[in-house]
């Protein structure tokens, strides 16, 4: 699979670009234009090592990607079998700092996107459903707004609605993850400096009226992804919060996320750096829906986006990089000799205690180098970072 026929890879290309917009002709040599790289991250393997290598200073920038259901074995198996991988590899196999995470929730051995979206932004366990609250129903202090109070600028991307369980975990509070109208109106009002995530009419059909008035007054709002540089053009010193809806997950590999990140890093870079969570929501999606296709080529997805974090980091080494995830989804095994079909290697279509992966780029990131923490230890890990401690 890993070699894709010709006709195949052209009708792959032509389905990536539509996904964020018409392809950039400039030449390769050339500076992208406007506020983002249409279509393809570049990378070779010397480049990503150099980077993952290099001399980082002090963290001022801080980014967390999530691959939401991405166990140990969908990084394994993509490599080898998803469409669209790099000729090397994948990018985030070149990482040398990594290890494993625990996920369990506060009341259950199996976590859900909220628990381990809270644990991952607080740093401390909370029940099933609950959105930045302890298990008592108190408030946490969260990752965003700790950065924020910082100075620094704030961003949440997702390829979900911005109502789910791991973009509102790390920003706003909730009893339940249900209260879907409740959560858009919270991260609405929180107004993080960008916000992305697909579907303009579920957020906008469920404002309440202070809510849309601070919608359609006080953001910079995007419809498409074709509409941002139109849009952002309008506030070139980044003045106001932009809201972006872009395309949300495909079960082929795109630059989505990554194109989107790199409007997300232009629009965020300030003289106290930025914190920015990134969602890559199809491993869990396809382990739901027991498409290891769709899984294997969400891990592409992924791993695009990191290599534009990595080429971010190139000009920029006071920059933190953390990859992990929230929790496994579709008990994925390795295959074995009498394996005949990859979708086999699915072996449920709910979430797992598998440990997870967890990948580090940046100054401290050998803390992870080889062991095995719990999820919210790398919240406490990024609290230290945020806060100089």
């Amino acid at each position: 699979m890993k070699k894709l026929l010709a006709a195949t890879l052209s009708l792959m290309l032509v389905l990536t670009f539509s996904a964020c917009g018409e392809k950039n002709n400039s030449s390769q040599n050339e500076e992208p234009q406007g506020w983002y790289t249409q279509g393809e991250i570049k990378i070779t393997k010397e480049q990503a090592q150099k980077i993952i290598n290099g001399n980082f200073t002090t963290p001022k920038n801080i980014i967390i990607i999530i691959g939401d259901g991405m166990g140990p074995n969908d990084i394994t198996l993509a490599e080898e079998h998803a469409d669209g991988v790099y000729d090397f590899g994948l990018v985030l196999n070149q990482i040398k700092n990594h290890g494993l995470a625990t996920t369990h929730s506060y009341d259950n051995d199996v976590t859900d996107s909220a628990a381990s979206g809270t644990a991952l932004s607080t740093g401390v366990k909370t029940n099933n459903g609950y959105i930045g609250k302890d298990p008592s129903g108190k408030d946490l202090i969260n990752m965003v707004e700790l950065a924020r109070a910082a100075g620094k600028k704030v961003g949440i991307i997702t390829d979900e609605v911005i109502s789910g369980a791991t973009p509102t975990a790390f920003t706003v509070h909730n009893i339940s993850r249900s209260n879907t109208a409740e959560l858009i109106n919270s991260m609405i009002s929180f107004k993080p400096d960008v916000l992305m995530g697909k579907d303009y009419n579920s957020v906008f059909m469920v404002l309440e009226e202070d809510e849309r008035e601070i919608f359609d007054n006080e953001y910079l709002v995007a419809k498409d992804f074709k509409r941002f540089t139109q849009v952002l053009d309008t506030d070139k010193d980044s003045k106001k919060p932009f809201l972006g809806f872009l395309d949300g997950y495909s079960s082929i590999p795109t630059y989505n996320l990554a194109n989107c990140a790199e409007v997300a890093f232009k629009r965020l870079k300030n003289d106290n750096g930025f914190f920015l969570m990134i969602e890559s929501s199809g491993t869990d999606k396809y382990g739901h829906g027991n498409d290891i296709n769709g899984k294997l080529n969400s891990v592409v997805t992924l791993d695009r986006t990191v290599a534009a974090a990595l080429k971010f980091m190139e000009k920029n080494p006071d920059t933190l990089l953390i990859i992990t995830s929230d929790h496994e989804t579709g008990g994925v095994k390795l295959p074995t000799g009498d394996t005949k079909y990859l979708s086999d290697l699915l072996t449920v279509t709910e979430h797992t205690a598998t440990p997870v992966r967890v990948f580090g780029v940046g100054k401290g990131t050998e803390y992870f180098k080889d062991k095995t923490v719990d999820n919210t230890d790398i919240a406490k890990f990024l609290f230290g970072i945020i806060t100089g401690q």
